[in-house]
């Protein structure tokens, strides 16, 4: 009954934005168990794959999924290029942003939604604790989800510090005049804490719900990970960059 109530206030108001490559089979059946989980929300779910060719149109068809795919053979998934892109396709004015391998429970999304509607411009659906499933778990997980076992668990927090990825909500106006995602970071790098830095500094409201971990399944690091060396001293520069910045520089960077 409590989700049933929940799924009645999310689903008018609320976009879940996908961005999509596929390189791994974990990747795909993560995605298929994510969009099953946030499916019971009834709220519209837009998944967008950036690749050569589609992988998971079958999946989102099935699921009866808003599906979008841009062809790319670029090497580098750019994803905060598609996050944008996302953001534009998006009828609410409040977005959901989620990583392909991630659950949280409903009454925890429910919670990151009210604190956007307080005045909050980006909002987390948990409170830091970002926890690594084993891959047996993992597999167990993507057939049921049991938010009650897996907290019973005790499992500690991956990194064991407050963490900003995987999941979080945006009022898209508020966001979109703080820059949106920053495309300068072109592959996997420091941009989710690049984004709650630079939303901080331009004065908006960034917050993380009080209790409630986030659950992370398990694939093979494959585009996780820096591309290059070289790539890495950038992305970390450009994240420097930012952090760095007064208001008024910031405002003028964004505008370039």
């Amino acid at each position: 009954m409590q989700d049933l109530n929940i799924c009645s206030q999310v689903s008018e108001c609320l976009t879940i934005g996908i961005p999509v490559r596929i390189d791994c089979e974990e990747r795909e059946a993560n995605l298929l168990a994510v969009i099953r989980h946030l499916a019971v929300l009834r709220c519209r779910i837009i998944v967008l794959e950036a690749d050569v060719q589609p992988h998971v149109s079958d999946i989102c068809n099935k699921e009866q999924v808003d599906y979008r795919f841009v062809e790319d053979t670029n090497k580098v998934f750019h994803r905060t290029h598609y996050i944008n892109q996302l953001l534009q396709m998006s009828p609410t004015e409040v977005v959901a942003i989620w990583d392909t391998d991630v659950l949280v429970d409903y009454g925890q999304i429910f919670e990151a939604l009210q604190m956007i509607h307080q005045g909050a411009t980006i909002s987390y659906p948990y409170d830091g604790r970002f926890v690594m499933l084993p891959e047996q778990l993992s597999a167990q997980t993507r057939h049921k989800v049991d938010f009650d076992y897996l907290r019973n668990l005790k499992m500690k927090s991956f990194l064991g510090r407050k963490l900003c990825g995987g999941a979080y909500l945006v009022h898209k106006q508020r966001y979109l005049q703080c820059g949106g995602e920053n495309e300068h970071f072109t592959g996997w790098g420091p941009e989710d804490a690049e984004r709650l830095h630079r939303v901080r500094i331009l004065g908006h409201k960034v917050c993380h719900i009080p209790s409630g971990k986030l659950f992370h399944l398990y694939h093979p690091r494959g585009n996780s990970a820096y591309q290059s060396k070289e790539d890495a001293r950038r992305l970390r520069g450009e994240f420097i960059r930012i952090c760095c910045m007064l208001p008024d520089e910031l405002k003028k960077y964004i505008s370039k």
